[in-house]
């Protein structure tokens, strides 16, 4: 049986210390996936994807009942995992970003009989998806971090403003933006191909 958020959160207001691992399972790979993309080293992902889930463990354990069950998790997990990171990035040795491919759904889950669900159909799915990590990361940073998190961790306008403390509108005008240049360059590349 899944929980939702939801339901996680109310299992985490009774007993955090009995459900807390349910959160950590529920959220590791994504904020994972997240830091990766940017940092490039799996170490450094693991030990910021670590720290925030122990602050987050420690700020729940503080909340009250009511604030645990009235919190965004998601945008609120992202956010901890952010700020970790650009600690981190401030004050450790920046390593090149890599493009890699960490795609939360991959080719070792569940295979089915469909035609896209074959080998080389989800290969060229997941090679798209790494050439389009390895595009957004050539934005420039302003554009990168806020179309990665709108597009490859899914989250709203709202909480990409939320999570970079920056304003709806910017983070809209940062979208477009973003799109329009990778849209550029991608004309680019289909133009030297040809």
């Amino acid at each position: 049986m899944g929980l939702d958020d939801d339901d996680l959160l109310a299992l985490l207001a009774k007993d955090i210390d009995k459900h807390y691992e349910r959160l950590v399972s529920m959220y590791w790979h994504q904020l994972y996936s997240f830091v990766l993309r940017r940092r490039g080293s799996p170490q450094d992902a693991e030990d910021i994807v670590q720290d925030a889930f122990v602050r987050a463990y420690l700020a729940l354990s503080r909340y009250s009942a009511e604030r645990v069950r009235s919190l965004k998790v998601r945008p609120w997990l992202y956010k901890i995992t952010w700020n970790i990171y650009c600690n981190y990035s401030n004050t450790a040795k920046s390593s090149p970003t890599l493009p890699l491919d960490t795609s939360e759904d991959g080719p070792f889950l569940e295979q089915e009989d469909s035609e896209n669900e074959q080998p080389e159909h989800i290969f060229e799915r997941l090679e798209r998806r790494g050439e389009l990590e390895a595009m957004v990361n050539s934005l420039p940073e302003r554009y990168r971090d806020i179309v990665s998190l709108y597009y490859f961790a899914e989250l709203t306008h709202q909480e990409v403003a939320e999570i970079l403390n920056q304003p709806v509108g910017t983070i809209k005008v940062y979208v477009h933006r973003g799109i329009r240049l990778l849209r550029k360059a991608l004309a680019i590349q289909t133009n030297e191909v040809l």
